[in-house]
């Protein structure tokens, strides 16, 4: 023992990780898992030396990779994932921290406890990650809620549940209940609606809440990535929206645009056209994706952080200082990115073609860029590839390793030339962007994906990262002569290991060596920050932020399976921005116009055909029609050619298609299975029901609307299925409609399946055609077999306009079909009317089924189809049975109109037909609204209101 440490004269201190707040938490005390050590100090506080080491010290959770937090709440969550305190620590020192309540109906969200019979509230550490739909929140501390209890932060990375009963202990008794105060979330406060009004009269808004629904749209989108607007964001947002409309009324009027001189002031950036000329469009911040398209394996925000972030880097390696002009490496990596677009499919094969394209020297990329100096000649500005090439395997496939894949396609970009170094530090960059890009909620941080990757660079760089308190200049120093390849690569790998929870630090230290390094250290902070997290200033000094937004955002776009291979109106925009070639072939056979009319047609003459003699035996057929059974028309309600409920109901289809989609293009946003449920009840009202106990308490409207119900010939009952029609009627009272999970009965007649053959216009995303399918049918029918032979159909119809095979066409449906419950009814049908041989006969028919019931009808009709050669031949098959003729005969005349065309039906059943004009001219304007130039003006939307 020293003279001073006998005499009393010193002490041991602790040092505390920077991350624990001592302040925020008196009363934790400070945990011993956060402590690093101990350092001896004399009384007057200089230290004498020594130190000693915790063993049980565990680093903090931001310099382990957690979020950096921004509340109290958020911290002691960080905490406790690390185990620097305990759960009854946790539940402590949450008492006096402020979390988020959201509200329904005034009151807590709660949600039920399993096996225990209680309820727990619902609450979240920060505004930012309540959910859109709660515009309301009661802002409290934990100590105020009531006595039940908590999961905090559902839906993210760190949820934690505390009982009802470690709330208490930690409590000490019953909570602290004080008045409540509810606020307002940002984007619904005082600001935001104060400036509503303004906006719309200015602009000329109509409709009036066509603004503040946008606004709702952008939120929720925003918020699933945890982003929240500020007011000024929101009320930014709109304006630009505001402007964005003002000139869609100018073109639609002949007009050229007029836009404000300084963008960003109007909440707006500069997009580029396939022209190079600019193309302002709302900016989003980088919080949410204008087009609202659904993350893949990689997320939008991510990959435009990406970019942006690499932009900032090459800027400040560059030397900028101000404004951070485009830099000529960035230019390098938007002339890959269009290679890649230009010479890969958007699904991954595995195989990448021997050569990619070329830059187009005089194509709207190299125009929009040519103010960007020269790559810097130096090998390491090959890294860049990775970047270019990891959003290439976006689309996960069982048979194709998309990391493998996208490894392949840099070194294509990359050339043979280009040597060991750059091949191994490429495929080191596709490792770590495959985890940085993803599309969860929390991105693994690039010092725990170089530990998993392993190898003697990321060995040497976490060596250096695990001296935490070295001078960051020194150690980055030390890595290699900052020119090489591997020095260049290390130098930004270390950097974004290090200072990756600081993107202005990691960046900052990164671009000193350069701007290959600051770029790539960039990309890797911005991929997995996005855009918000890093630092403002730098992206508003950006002059080429919209460009920057623009490509990413065709990255995203193309590279996913619910972009741009579902917006075919977008393939000829697309093929002249990017040529390939890949979206020009022209469809063999008939043309889509033709096929739709077909089947809208065709499922007419089958509905007539088989409209007098519904189950009616086969004999009696015979009897009526003559021993052939069925050649023609029978007169049936009053004339021949008359269709029955099955194809008034498809109409309506069509014409709720037409009116949510023009509702989207007009709001935003639509409800489609919403707008079906008024389609139905309006044909509920042709079949005799006043429009006051038909239009359901959830409709306003004082009349029926739109151009459809104005044909009287509509105004007659034809037999409709009393299962639909109950059920309407029950809507009209109720106006609470069927649904998959909330089935309004366990019938599975076949009255779905028989009208959905539209739904196969509203997306190319079969996924997304199959399951409206399934919801328009469960409106009425709450069987499985009710609901999923229409989701089955309208895939079905939807690939045969496409030209696609119907064996094709039967087993794509039948891959959709089974990733759903209940499938195996239908899924059995289907089978059986593969096996069955043919030609098509009464008998063979009816060993099928009767065709009444979902499953049956769809069997029947797809073996009709499969066995003939001809529309002729198969609509008169489908209604020569001892069944539900009039359904059969329609179902499969969608079918084989889709699969024909309309040139390939019996004229003399055409010109018969009831309603052929109106079928035609709501099939024409099917096409045109989901065609590249839907009309906007007021005539249209009278045509097709907004429900």
């Amino acid at each position: 023992m020293t003279e001073a440490e006998a005499g009393g004269f010193v002490e041991w201190r602790p040092d505390v990780d920077p991350e624990f707040d001592e302040k925020a938490f008196p009363g934790l005390g400070i945990p011993v898992r956060a402590i690093r050590g101990w350092t001896q100090y004399t009384l007057f506080g200089e230290p004498t030396g020594p130190r000693r080491g915790n063993d049980q010290y565990t680093p903090g959770p931001v310099w382990r990779g957690f979020p950096v937090p921004t509340t109290d709440a958020e911290k002691l969550l960080n905490y406790l994932s690390v185990n620097w305190i305990s759960r009854a620590d946790f539940a402590r020192a949450l008492l006096d921290c402020e979390v988020f309540v959201p509200l329904l109906d005034g009151e807590p969200l709660l949600r039920p406890v399993p096996a225990t019979g209680g309820r727990e509230v619902i609450a979240y550490s920060s505004s930012a990650k309540v959910p859109g739909r709660y515009p309301r929140r009661w802002r409290a501390t934990v100590r105020e809620l009531p006595s039940s209890g908590l999961t905090l932060d559902p839906g993210t990375g760190q949820v934690r549940s505390l009982t009802a009963a470690e709330l208490t202990e930690a409590r000490g008794g019953a909570p602290e209940l004080r008045p409540r105060v509810e606020e307002l979330a940002p984007e619904a406060g005082p600001e935001v609606a104060e400036a509503l009004p303004g906006l719309v009269a200015e602009f000329g808004i109509e409709p009036p809440d066509l603004l503040e629904r946008h606004l709702r749209y952008a939120v929720d989108h925003a918020r699933d990535h945890h982003f929240e607007l500020t007011p000024a964001e929101c009320v930014r947002y709109l304006r630009g929206f505001a402007w964005q409309y003002r000139n869609g009324v100018r073109r639609r009027a002949g007009q050229y645009p007029e836009w404000p001189a300084d963008l960003g002031a109007n909440g707006l950036i500069a997009h580029v056209d396939e022209d190079a000329r600019p193309r302002p469009v709302p900016w989003t911040f980088g919080k949410f994706s204008a087009f609202g398209t659904l993350a893949g394996r990689f997320a939008w925000h991510r990959i435009v952080g990406a970019y942006v972030g690499f932009a900032i880097g090459d800027a400040l390696g560059g030397g900028a200082t101000g404004p951070l002009p485009m830099g000529g490496l960035t230019r390098h990596l938007l002339f890959h990115t269009d290679a890649v677009l230009r010479g890969l499919p958007p699904v991954p094969t595995g195989e990448v073609p021997a050569t990619l394209p070329e830059p187009d020297p005089v194509g709207w990329l190299a125009v929009a860029t040519r103010h960007a100096g020269p790559a810097p000649a130096e090998f390491s500005a090959l890294l860049a590839t990775a970047l270019a090439a990891t959003p290439a395997g976006a689309v996960a496939l069982a048979d194709v390793d998309g990391e493998q894949y996208a490894k392949d396609v840099a070194r294509e970009l990359t050339g043979t030339a280009a040597g060991a170094e750059v091949t191994e530090g490429v495929e080191l960059l596709v490792s770590l962007f495959q985890a940085l890009l993803t599309r969860d909620t929390f991105a693994l941080p690039v010092h725990v994906r170089l530990r998993e990757v392993g190898g003697d660079l990321a060995a040497s760089t976490l060596a250096l990262r695990e001296d935490r308190d070295a001078d960051d200049v020194a150690q980055l120093e030390s890595i290699g002569d900052g020119r090489g390849v591997r020095s260049v690569l290390g130098r930004a790998l270390f950097a974004a290991a290090k200072r990756g929870y600081d993107p202005e630090a990691a960046i900052t230290l990164a671009a000193r060596s350069g701007p290959v390094a600051g770029a790539l250290a960039g990309a890797m902070v911005g991929a997995r920050l996005g855009v918000p997290g890093l630092p403002a200033a730098w992206v508003a000094a950006l002059p080429d932020l919209g460009l920057l937004d623009d490509v990413a955002s065709d990255v995203f776009w193309y590279f996913n399976r619910n972009g741009l291979q579902t917006e075919t109106a977008e393939h000829p925009r697309w093929e002249r921005r990017y040529p390939s070639g890949r979206f020009t072939t022209e469809p063999k056979g008939p043309d889509l116009r033709s096929r739709l009319r077909g089947s809208l047609l065709a499922g007419a003459i089958g509905d007539a055909l088989g409209a007098k003699t519904e189950f009616d035996s086969i004999d009696r057929i015979r009897e009526i029609a003559g021993p052939a059974g069925i050649t023609d028309f029978i007169p049936a309600y009053g004339g021949v050619g008359r269709i029955t409920d099955d194809t008034q109901m498809t109409l309506f289809t069509l014409e709720a298609l037409i009116r949510a989609h023009a509702q989207q293009r007009r709001t935003g946003s639509a409800d489609v299975v919403h707008s079906l449920q008024l389609a139905y009840q309006r044909w509920l009202h042709t079949q005799g029901v006043t429009w006051d106990r038909a239009r359901g308490p959830q409709s306003a409207v004082e009349a029926p609307d739109g151009w459809l119900i104005t044909h009287q010939e509509l105004f007659s009952r034809r037999a409709p299925g009393l299962t639909c029609f109950g059920e309407l009627e029950a809507y009209g009272r109720s106006g609470v409609r069927g649904t998959i999970e909330r089935p309004v009965n366990n019938s599975k007649g076949c009255g779905g399946v028989m009208r959905a053959a539209p739904i196969a216009l509203w997306s190319d995303d079969l996924a997304e055609v199959f399951r409206l399918g399934a919801e328009s049918a469960a409106l009425t029918h709450g069987h499985p077999s009710g609901y999923l032979s229409s989701g089955c159909f309208a895939v079905i119809v939807h690939e045969l306009l496409h030209g696609k095979p119907l064996l094709d066409a039967v087993t794509t449906a039948r891959s959709e079909l089974v990733k759903h419950a209940g499938h195996e009814e239908q899924s059995a049908a289907l089978d059986a009317a593969l096996a069955m041989p043919g030609p098509p006969t009464p008998e063979k028919l009816e060993a099928l089924g009767q065709g009444n019931v979902g499953e049956t009808a769809l069997s029947m009709s797809v073996y009709v189809a499969l066995t003939t050669t001809d529309a002729d031949s198969a609509l008169l098959a489908a209604v020569n049975h001892s069944g539900d003729s009039d359904s059969t005969g329609s179902v499969c005349g969608n079918l084989v109109g889709a699969m024909y065309g309309e040139e390939g039906l019996r004229k003399s059943w055409l010109d018969q037909l009831e309603l052929r004009d109106v079928i035609v001219g709501l099939a024409d304007d099917a096409l045109t609204e989901f065609g590249p130039d839907a009309p906007g003006d007021d005539r249209w939307f009278a045509r097709y209101p907004v429900d």
